[in-house]
């Protein structure tokens, strides 16, 4: 009897070693993981990555996703996890389904790697973690604080299924106001409900969903550009990269986010030719274009020292 106890004993010990140390099942297939969080209701942990080149990415899977704490939270909050990854080593990736990926990256106003998104099954993200932690019960923080935004959203928008007029008009704003302004936009339903109320978009969600679609094409029109100068280091290419990057900036209906990008590759170009003077006028323009957004914020650094620069060459 004492035998057949703890042999016992030690079953349920393994078993519990080999749950806890089991490693998270991720997708890759996008329709495959949100058809299945669709049908479930389960959330959606989705991971921008550049798995074979991206220092923060591996630290994130390395140091947080491959870690037993991670794994246990992912099954104890029943997550779909899915790795969209964005590999430089040739042949790691069909072209299709990186090009995909790209449009993803695209669409969701993914700027920077790692970069993780919360969603639904309907692919409407609800929280956006940037970068890692140094530990994994740091990174689980961050997830609580996801939870928490998720639960929050559903239990406002729960309140407003009873209501009626401007009362329901009120309460689906509050509940779409609990979320990040940048995400938004991509509560389509809730959205599409809120305009029938407010025809005349006082709250402003139609004119939000419009620039995100705007911005989607502004990103792809970029893109093209930067792919279509790749490698070109000639002087030739170079005036004519920043001929047309240029005129883009011209372009009075270019969004603040990538207004700045255009802005910054001016900037580089001169760097590339020490025109010192205009790296600095193109850093400001940069800067100011999207003055309140992270990227903005970390020009900073830069301006100040061109700037001393400048003036000690004077």
């Amino acid at each position: 009897m004492r035998s057949s106890f703890f042999s016992a004993i030690g079953v349920l010990s393994l078993a519990s070693a080999l749950i806890c140390s089991a490693s998270s099942s991720w997708e890759t297939d996008w329709n495959k993981a949100l058809e299945k969080a669709g049908k479930s209701g389960q959330p959606v942990l989705v991971d921008f990555t550049g798995s074979d080149w991206c220092p923060g990415c591996i630290y994130l899977r390395k140091n947080i996703f491959d870690t037993d704490a991670f794994a246990k939270y992912a099954a104890d909050h029943q997550f779909v996890l899915l790795e969209l990854d964005f590999p430089k080593t040739a042949g790691k990736m069909p072209p299709e389904q990186l090009k995909f990926h790209e449009d993803l990256m695209r669409r969701y106003g993914v700027s920077s790697f790692p970069t993780v998104l919360l969603m639904e099954g309907n692919g409407a993200p609800y929280a956006k973690i940037m970068s890692a932690t140094r530990t994994p019960e740091e990174y689980l923080k961050k997830l609580e604080a996801a939870g928490e935004t998720r639960k929050k959203l559903k239990e406002a928008v729960a309140a407003a299924l009873p209501l009626k007029g401007k009362e329901k008009l009120e309460q689906l704003v509050k509940a779409l106001n609990v979320l990040p302004e940048d995400l938004q936009p991509f509560q389509k339903e809730l959205i599409a409900e809120i305009s029938v109320l407010d025809p005349e978009d006082k709250y402003g969600f139609a004119g939000k969903s419009e620039k995100a679609a705007t911005m989607e094409k502004q990103r792809l029109m970029w893109e093209q550009f930067c792919r279509k100068y790749s490698g070109k280091f000639s002087a030739a290419d170079m005036l004519a990269a920043r001929k047309e990057a240029l005129n883009m900036l011209e372009n009075k209906d270019m969004l603040p986010p990538i207004r700045l990008e255009i802005a910054k590759y001016i900037s580089d170009g001169y760097a590339q030719e020490r025109n010192f003077p205009k790296v600095l006028e193109y850093l400001k323009i940069a800067r100011d274009a999207d003055p309140e957004s992270q990227a903005a914020k970390k020009l900073e650094p830069w301006i100040e020292n061109m700037r001393k620069f400048v003036n000690q060459e004077k």
